[in-house]
């Protein structure tokens, strides 16, 4: 006489369901799957792009905030400006000038009614951009 292992799932059709095998296969699985996905490391885009305009001196100012540990390592890398929907530069860095809130100053011809719009990138994750109606 056989004695049936007490630990072996059962199932009306008599295949196992959920037994430990299965368990511990979709436990490596998804840690496989999570390996795998890209993974940031803390990386985040910008959290604020505000931008101003001065009409005399023609400059706009970009004042991005971005906080990070290493802004030589995880920084912006691009300011994309955009004006009545046209990219009109494009500036990329290495490294942000510091760890929190910054501001970089673009010379820039605009008139009132004009919409700009600032893209900027970070050099690991995201992006975020912000817009401004000259003369408003």
């Amino acid at each position: 006489m056989m004695i049936q292992d007490e630990r072996r799932c059962k199932h009306p059709e008599g295949r196992g369901r959920f037994c430990g095998g299965t368990i511990a296969a979709c436990i490596l699985m998804t840690a496989i799957l999570l390996a795998l996905l890209p993974a940031s490391g803390g990386a985040h885009s910008p959290k604020e792009v505000v931008l101003s305009y001065d009409p005399a001196k023609k400059t706009l100012e970009v004042r991005i905030t971005h906080g990070v540990s290493d802004p030589a390592k995880h920084f912006i890398d691009a300011v994309e400006i955009r004006k009545a929907g046209k990219t009109i530069s494009k500036t990329e860095y290495q490294s942000q000038p510091g760890e929190t809130t910054f501001v970089y100053s673009y010379p820039l011809d605009a008139a009132p009614g004009d919409a700009i719009e600032v893209k900027a990138s970070c050099s690991v994750f995201g992006s975020k951009t912000g817009k401004l109606t000259v003369g408003k």
